[in-house]
């Protein structure tokens, strides 16, 4: 895909791609592009506010980045110009040298060309952006006019820097409009990115991806959320030998960075002391209390659980025993009747005596029964019946002869040798229930014995109890005996009871379980087999009743903690007071002295820790008093970050020491002639002007100012405090001063300011990067930071080159080899400087990686090749590389005419064999 003329380049090396949606992406394309961050520009939107430009997440996006949304509104409202400027300063920040792909519809492009020009110009006013495709009339006004606009923006900003380094230039302040400013969204890049523009802070309000908009037309509303207005803060200090009593305000602005800010109003504390203490200790009580509470509950409720399964379990224990033993009892007194009924030397009168007489003594039998089985049916031998209950229950043979026949499915079953249990109350006048075993008497037949009893015989055993809830179940779960009547007239099955399947699963006879209802209450339940066709007794206990009393003494505990921590506050507020009263005093005096009021009229009230501490904090005052005099001295001669670190271990920098450092030397080429032709005031505000901008672009890159000499500028980076990447902020720091010093030439031409030598001076600078000597030098009376060594040595000796070489920054090698990942250079020459026996290789800083032109990298690229031709003594070859740079360089190309006539001195008069390719040079 061809991109040629599709991007524009950002001041910070990054790139803004733009292509219509409709346009197809691979993952090279974008890996190529290096491109990490989507957006799509939908259109825009007029209204009473303006017009309102909206970019959103794009539904498409191929790419694992966050789209970055913004609602942008033009210049129908005052401040527009300084909008624009912070949006795209905000912008690259935000970008972080990644680029950014727009997509937009095919009909909205001129709209956004319109924006991205302004973009463009508002952060390169003075530049040459004839390869950019920019809109001739963005917003219908000509480009020029808005580069005006903007260059005189730039400036009105600096002087505020200037002349304010402490103040924060805020949007809020200049942009007043009813619409508020635009919403960015960043995700942050994968991997750490150079930055190479100025740090800007910015408050930003971080939003939840946008939602897909199938219609984006339909997405343009002037009402969406937004963020918080942009500051733009950066405070600068400035330091010129004419304005050295202003230097002491440097030093207080560079530690205001990490400082808080100190006003006049009354002194209010997120949490005093006094509600620390009451908090606290009102902590302390509450969750010793509550532990002591919590403990004793748990231990208390452990104990009553195991009180109510012991008493559980002994329930189950007591009426199992009783339930089986009358059991026992019945059979063996059925089985009797039934043995001496069928005895054959009876006659009839002598069995009815002694049935009535077996039921008069037993008058809980109902019926005893002898039954053996023909196809699956019961059909009965002998039946017994108890006449005077029959009487009494108002009750006939036929329907106790009916009700063993309902109930046939289940006592067939006890053919099986099983004993059975059943309930024989549901459909029956009378609670009664059945018990059936197997007869053992002699005959071909297999016969059991079925006895009918009345429910009373057994039912006391199962009275009420408000705690616990006992019945008797089957081997089916049927409630044999339960407390509530309606239970056993229905028969409920309580088979899907979790303690009543243990039961009836359970190997052995007695046991206990915790469960949970279906109703979500948690139970405990225990249970004891009787050893008759696996029935068995159930007890059961809700917790909540159980533990009823246990969560009655915990509330009781808590109420009372509740009235402990209300005296305990009242207390703790009283003596907070004594406390809070003078630690408020040397608050107040620690504000005063951060006003610089070191003086402070407070004195000891108390004779505890407070008030030893009250009479030191007054010494301490007046120490520091001593220590800012010492300090405002100190800044008039020293960089603020030497003055801070000679505070911190000043015997440390007065012994000095080798470190790796970026060596800045740069110099104003032909100033004796520009010095000559101004007067001294406007050569000060000259000199004012220049060292002042380019000392906020070294300080703002981490740089120490060594001194000015006269025009010139010492600087070094990674000394006294270590800075990671000091090569590489010393190039953009370099890159930045050229930058700015195009500013300013356009600057003092606009308003015809100074001479016309001054309005086109230029600068040049030299960088080289090794180990160098750094600390104090001079005498014990008098010294200055500074370094010393062969490092430092090469960097002046580069920027003297410069003007040979007619280049902007030169570098050497050792600097170099640290930041070509990051800039663009070019190899100039190999030289043996004045001074030196090595030969150096030394290079051109050209422009940031990602912010080159073509035809400038079309130029280095037939310099190199000239230069290896030259090299190689191919003197005609070389020639024509190098004017084919000087013909991509519209000619203006020092380095080249100058290697050009080399070339042709030694075509002349060869410089032999053995020639190494060093230049020599003559002078420093």
């Amino acid at each position: 895909m061809n991109i040629t003329g599709k991007c524009i380049p950002l001041s910070s090396g990054s790139l803004i791609f733009w292509e219509s949606e409709t346009s197809p992406f691979s993952s090279e394309d974008l890996n190529r592009r290096g491109i990490k961050y989507t957006t799509l520009f939908i259109g825009k939107k007029e209204d009473s506010s303006g017009v309102h430009y909206h970019f959103v997440s794009p539904a498409n996006s191929t790419i694992d980045a966050s789209g970055l949304s913004m609602n942008l509104v033009t210049e129908r409202t005052e401040g527009f110009p300084l909008f624009i400027k912070n949006l795209a300063t905000e912008l690259q920040t935000l970008l972080n040298g990644g680029n950014l792909l727009i997509q937009y519809p095919s009909e909205e492009e001129g709209n956004l060309q319109d924006i991205l020009t302004l973009f463009a110009i508002s952060l390169k006013p003075s530049e040459d952006l004839t390869d950019i495709p920019l809109a001739s009339r963005p917003f219908g006004r000509p480009l020029e006019d808005w580069k005006k606009e903007f260059l005189e923006l730039g400036f009105q900003f600096f002087k505020e820097r200037i002349s304010n380094p402490n103040k924060s230039i805020q949007l809020k302040d200049t942009y007043k409009t009813a619409v508020p400013p635009q919403e960015i969204k960043q995700q942050a890049p994968s991997k750490p990115v150079i930055k190479s523009e100025p740090e800007v802070k910015t408050q930003t309000k971080i939003e939840p991806p946008p939602k897909v908009i199938s219609n984006p037309k339909e997405a343009l509303s002037p009402n969406e959320t937004i963020s918080k207005p942009v500051e733009v803060s950066k405070p600068v200090q400035t330091k010129v030998e004419e304005q050295k009593e202003t230097s002491s305000e440097a030093i207080k602005s560079e530690e205001e960075k990490h400082s808080v800010s100190v006003s006049d109003k009354p002194v209010k504390t997120k949490f005093s002391i006094q509600l620390k203490m009451m908090g606290i200790i009102s902590l302390i009580l509450a969750v010793t209390v509550s532990t002591i509470i919590g403990l004793a509950t748990y231990f208390f409720k452990d104990t009553s659980e195991k009180t109510v399964q012991v008493n559980s379990l002994a329930i189950v224990e007591l009426v199992g025993l009783k339930v089986s033993s009358d059991i026992q009892s019945i059979v063996i007194k059925g089985e009797q009747l039934v043995t001496t009924m069928i005895r054959s030397n009876q006659s009839d009168a002598d069995r009815k005596f002694i049935s009535d007489l077996f039921f008069t003594n037993d008058k809980d039998f109902i019926y005893v029964g002898l039954y053996h089985e023909e196809d699956n049916n019961l059909i009965a031998e002998k039946n017994y019946f108890n006449t005077n209950n029959l009487i009494e229950s108002n009750l006939s043979e036929d329907e106790i002869l009916a009700n063993v026949q309902r109930n046939s499915e289940a006592l067939i079953k006890t053919f099986t040798g099983k004993p059975n249990i059943i309930n024989s109350t549901p459909g029956f006048t009378q609670g009664s229930f059945l018990l059936a075993v197997p007869a053992n008497l002699e005959s071909d037949k297999s016969k059991i014995l079925i006895i009918m009893v009345k429910l009373e015989k057994i039912l006391s055993a199962f009275d009420k109890n408000p705690m616990t809830t006992t019945f008797m179940v089957n081997d089916d779960g049927i409630a044999i005996a339960h407390p509530i009547e309606e239970v056993i007239i229905s028969a409920t099955s309580f088979l899907d009871l979790p303690i009543v399947k243990a039961m009836l699963t359970s190997q052995v006879d007695t046991g206990q379980l915790r469960y949970i209802s279906k109703n979500g209450a948690p139970y405990l339940g225990s249970y004891r087999k009787i050893g008759f066709g696996d029935a068995g007794i159930i007890s059961i206990v809700s917790e909540d009743k159980a533990f009823e009393e246990v969560y009655n003494i915990q509330a009781r505990n808590l109420y009372i903690m509740g009235i402990s921590l209300c005296l305990a506050l009242i207390i703790v507020f009283f003596f907070a007071k004594s406390i809070t009263r003078p630690i408020l005093s040397l608050l107040n005096a620690t504000l005063e002295i951060a006003k610089g009021n070191f003086r402070v009229g407070i004195a000891s009230t108390t004779q505890d820790e407070v008030g030893l501490l009250t009479d030191y904090f007054k010494t301490m005052g007046e120490g520091l008093e001593e220590r800012e005099k010492v300090k405002s001295i100190l800044g008039s001669m020293i960089d603020p970050v030497v003055v801070k670190e000679a505070m911190i271990d000043m015997a440390a920098l007065k012994r000095g020491k080798e470190a790796e450092i970026t060596s800045f030397f740069s110099d104003v080429a032909s100033f004796s002639t520009i010095s000559e032709q101004l007067t001294s005031v406007d050569l000060a505000s000259l000199l004012n002007e220049y060292l002042s901008a380019m000392t906020i672009i070294l300080k703002e890159n981490e740089g120490v100012l060594d001194k000015y000499i006269g025009d010139a500028i010492v600087g070094i980076f990674g000394a006294p405090v270590e800075v990671e990447q000091h090569a590489v902020k010393a190039c953009k720091a370099s890159l930045e001063m050229v930058y700015k010093l195009e500013d300013l030439r356009q600057y003092w031409q606009k308003n015809n300011l100074y001479s016309k030598e001054a309005q086109i001076m230029d600068a040049r600078i030299g960088l080289n990067t090794g180990p160098a000597k750094v600390g104090f030098m001079g005498t014990d009376a008098l010294a200055s930071y500074t370094m010393m060594g062969d490092t430092v040595n090469l960097a002046a000796r580069l920027e003297a080159a410069g003007k040979d070489y007619g280049v902007n920054v030169m570098i050497a090698e050792n600097t170099n080899n640290l930041v070509q990942d990051h800039v663009y250079t070019r190899i100039l020459d190999l030289v043996r400087v004045k001074g030196k026996n090595e030969p150096v290789k030394v290079f051109e800083l050209v422009a940031f990686r990602n912010d080159i032109k073509s035809n400038i990298a079309d130029a280095i690229g037939y310099y190199e090749e000239g230069f290896n031709l030259y090299l190689e003594q191919d003197w005609v070859r070389a020639i024509q590389k190098f004017e084919a740079c000087l013909q991509a360089k519209f000619g203006k190309d020092k380095s080249s005419k100058m290697l050009i006539d080399r070339c042709k001195e030694y075509k002349t008069n060869s410089p032999g064999n053995d020639w190494d390719g060093v230049f020599t040079r003559t002078t420093k």
